[in-house]
């Protein structure tokens, strides 16, 4: 019966497509994926939806369903529908929830425990390693679950530590099940299932493509009651989920930076827009500990705290030391001299190489402004020649959250790039 009904949902899920809007007023009306399945097309025509919609609920093919379903059951990957008890209750009540869920791992039940997002840029520097580390580690013990999108940078370092700490963590990927993106993270995505899950909306052959990964923030927040923001730039892939965190009403932490550095001007102007400023693990246990009080144990976290600086052997055990090790002496903005490059391990130019491959990877598929959505080709004909900044886009008359999704799009096509300060300039 559930591989039946997880037939139905698979068949949903591709026809409604990523962050449907009208997906939630469909499973309001018809809870149930096989009655929404056996409709006629004129009971279709009568649901109101768009022409786009109805056209793909009228086709009742189930070919891609069950390949799909068959792939997941070979590669022991759970499918959580939306109306599934282990689907989380914060995530279902979004504007745009995902009908599923693809799950490697066991999912943990997010409804019952404190779970906090702790996002931040691929380009961190050791303060931010070190703090991220920590902040996950503490949170983990203490039996919160860490909830990241296992990116290069903080991502990665937030779920190693949280792994550390010995309680749960989630990671939510931008790309199908089938796929291990990056590539370096393939330790670390095996030691999360391990310790919780590696979930995604995708379906599991889906590539990496830059525009899946703002879309993807939408579930980090989604997941959980707060969300943490250790670094990035202005207009960076964590400010994007910083502003879906708002929308959806979640708490918004940051952690504060020196001025002069690009990497703090984010979290820097959040808290200077109202979001709660996180120097430890104890500023978000403390803030949850009325609503979590059975569930956070309060005397982990300080035994957590003797052991929670970062181990950087840790780190290297999931794939992730080379990656920190790249950005340790040097500022965010510097880049390594030749004689650096010269000197520099062998084990960390064959992870910069593999980088520099998965960067190529997502690039080449946006390589062109008709692959892009309509509305960053928009964006991208109203940027200048000149250096501009998001503000600038947004002054005229585009929403703040369209301009952020835009650019970071627009950046990893290649299309943009970011500089110093939260400024941006066309290559």
């Amino acid at each position: 019966m559930k591989d039946e009904n997880d037939l139905y949902w698979v068949w949903l899920a591709t026809r409604m497509g990523i962050a449907s809007k009208e997906f939630g007023k469909l499973i309001g009306m018809i809870p149930d994926p096989y009655d929404i399945y056996r409709l006629s097309e004129e009971e279709i025509e009568q649901l109101g939806f768009g022409a786009r919609t109805k056209k793909n609920l009228c086709d009742k093919s189930l070919t891609e369903a069950y390949a799909i379903l068959k792939y997941c059951k070979s590669a022991k990957v759970e499918i959580i529908g939306y109306t599934d008890k282990k689907y989380p209750a914060r995530l279902r009540a979004i504007e745009d929830p995902p009908v599923l869920l693809y799950c490697k791992g066991k999912m943990p039940d997010m409804n019952a425990k404190l779970c906090v997002g702790m996002v931040g840029t691929r380009k961190m520097s050791e303060y931010g390693m070190q703090t991220a580390y920590k902040i996950s580690y503490e949170l983990s013990a203490a039996g919160a679950c860490v909830v990241s999108g296992m990116a290069l940078g903080i991502d990665g370092v937030c779920a190693c530590g949280a792994i550390e700490g010995g309680g749960t963590t989630v990671a939510v990927l931008g790309c199908g099940i089938a796929r291990v993106y990056p590539k370096a993270h393939a330790v670390l995505s095996k030691a999360i299932c391990s310790h919780g899950a590696v979930i995604t909306e995708y379906p599991p052959s889906e590539e990496p493509h830059g525009y899946n990964f703002p879309k993807r923030n939408r579930i980090i927040s989604g997941l959980c009651q707060g969300v943490v923001i250790v670094e990035g730039a202005k207009g960076s892939g964590a400010l994007i989920t910083a502003t879906r965190a708002i929308e959806q009403g979640r708490e918004l932490f940051a952690l504060p930076g020196k001025v002069n550095e690009s990497n703090s001007d984010g979290p820097n102007e959040l808290i200077r827009n109202g979001a709660n400023v996180v120097l430890c693990a104890e500023d978000i246990i403390d803030h949850y500990d009325f609503l979590y009080h059975d569930t956070l144990n309060f005397k982990a976290y300080l035994r957590a705290k003797k052991t929670s600086d970062i181990n950087e052997k840790s780190l290297s055990r999931y794939g992730v030391s080379a990656v920190c090790e790249s950005v340790r002496s040097m500022s965010v903005t510097e880049a390594p001299t030749h004689d650096e490059k010269a000197s520099a391990p062998k084990t960390e130019a064959v992870n910069e190489k593999k980088e520099e491959q998965e960067t190529t990877e997502v690039k080449s598929d946006l390589s062109a402004l008709r692959t892009l959505d309509e509305n960053t080709r928009n964006i991208y004909g109203m940027l200048s020649d000149t250096v501009f900044t998001a503000d600038d886009i947004a002054a005229k008359g585009v929403a703040i959250h369209r301009v952020m999704t835009a650019l970071t799009i627009l950046e990893v096509s290649g299309l943009i790039t970011s500089l110093p300060g939260g400024s941006f300039k066309k290559l």
